[in-house]
């Protein structure tokens, strides 16, 4: 009622524009997670399953661009070991345990972690420090603008043992 009071919207016009547009956005950035963030992205965690960290798809759904990390360690309650970045679902959970609403947030060891990414991730989130098993760069990396992309020359997946 208030586009119609306050800008002379018509009835029908802001039901579709403040009801069922906010409703179609909010439904395909849902289905960008089961979709995008299983095809386009990174594997840090694991490279040997479909889920893929988009950095696209996280701005859109407040955080649930995380996909491989959430496949991974289900039970952490920020879906993310990048703290507040790009995560703002976690933001608001950590403001509701601040305020008593939320309480008994699980995360996943840091220990447990890095051995993760070392042992059956594609390389693409190590630390300068760690030596991954195994590594994969693929063309989606430079396309998502994540800042771990190294130069591809051939094109093609680029296995290291």
């Amino acid at each position: 009622m208030i586009p119609v009071w306050c800008w002379g919207e018509t009835l029908w016009n802001s039901f579709f524009i403040a009801a069922m547009a906010r409703y179609c956005v909010s439904l395909n950035s849902t289905w960008l997670v089961n979709s995008a963030a299983h095809k386009y992205g990174d594997q840090p965690f694991d490279s040997y399953i479909e889920a893929r960290e988009n950095p696209v798809v996280a701005l859109l759904t407040t955080g649930e661009g995380w996909h491989n990390y959430h496949h991974i360690f289900p039970w952490d309650y920020a879906a993310s070991e990048l703290g507040y970045t790009l995560n703002l679902t976690k933001v608001f959970i950590d403001v509701m345990a601040m305020i008593g609403l939320a309480y008994d947030l699980k995360t996943a060891n840091p220990d447990a972690i890095k051995d993760r990414k070392l042992n059956s991730g594609d390389g693409t989130r190590v630390t300068l420090n760690e030596k991954p098993k195994r590594t994969l760069n693929t063309k989606y990396t430079k396309w998502l603008l994540l800042p771990t992309f190294q130069k591809n020359t051939n094109n093609k997946a680029n296995y290291d043992e």
